[in-house]
């Protein structure tokens, strides 16, 4: 767990409300993953950090989603159904709380979201100037553009582009979870009028596909399983990711995530 002394200091104190002694047990929880983990699953953390402001910008990101995606999990394995955005942006009850809790449940994948999660805090741009048919030309690209990510694996070495495909299939499901009001909107137009732009089910189709291309050259630390796992079970990792943003994020996406332009 990439978890820093801010981070370890704000659970023994949220937590461990009874101890006094604060320094020393951060030093016990960083030989004690077992300890941690309990304690990261303890309501009082996702309360304070969801409840209080200040909590907020005292703590990591990684903290953050990491103690919220615990919460979603606990949350859902008493619960029979979820609400979740159609492909107009529509809320619906589909009966599968207990599957997402099963998928949020496995150590490995839930580590993989809250990574991915923290990937889309802050998104880069750049200017990439490349020579095509004998003319040099210049683009803008965007980490948070499906259709720039894929036209830069048009560009870089064999070696880059695994990276670049988990890339592509997270943005589909970070856009679809934590957003999925900016696929409904696309679903809504003509196709005419919405060229280049993707309703829930093009960017469920994209993601299945680059997670199973993924799979087949993992880089550390994921292996094959885990984009195996997300592509096979895309839609209750997006479900997921949806009742995370309804119930926890909702206040906080303007100053956790940039917003994805439409």
């Amino acid at each position: 767990m990439r978890l820093n002394d801010n981070d370890l200091k704000f659970i023994v104190e949220t937590v461990a409300t009874e101890r006094r002694d604060h320094d020393h047990v951060v030093g016990l929880l960083r030989g004690k993953p077992d300890l941690l983990e309990s304690m990261l699953q303890d309501r009082k953390l996702s309360e304070r950090l969801v409840g209080e402001q200040e909590a907020f910008v005292r703590v990591s990101p990684y903290l953050l989603f990491s103690v919220l995606l615990r919460r979603v999990w606990k949350d859902l394995e008493g619960q029979s159904f979820v609400l979740e955005r159609d492909d107009r942006g529509k809320r619906i009850p589909v009966f599968g709380g207990p599957r997402i809790a099963e998928l949020l449940a496995e150590p490995e994948l839930r580590e993989y979201l809250v990574e991915m999660l923290c990937s889309f805090v802050r998104t880069n741009t750049g200017v990439l100037y490349f020579k095509e048919r004998g003319t040099w030309r210049k683009r803008k690209f965007s980490d948070l553009d499906v259709d720039d990510m894929i036209a830069l694996c048009h560009l870089v070495e064999p070696g880059w582009k695994p990276r670049l495909y988990k890339r592509i299939a997270d943005i589909a499901l970070f856009l679809t979870g934590i957003y999925p009001d900016h696929a409904g909107l696309f679903a809504q137009r003509p196709r005419s009028l919405a060229a280049c732009r993707r309703a829930l089910p093009d960017y469920e189709r994209e993601a299945r596909h680059f997670y199973s291309v993924a799979a087949r050259e993992p880089e550390p630390p994921w292996t094959a399983a885990v984009y195996e796992g997300l592509a096979a079970k895309f839609n209750l990792a997006r479900a997921a990711l949806n009742v995370l943003s309804d119930r926890f994020l909702e206040p906080l996406r303007e100053r956790s995530f940039e917003r994805p332009t439409l």
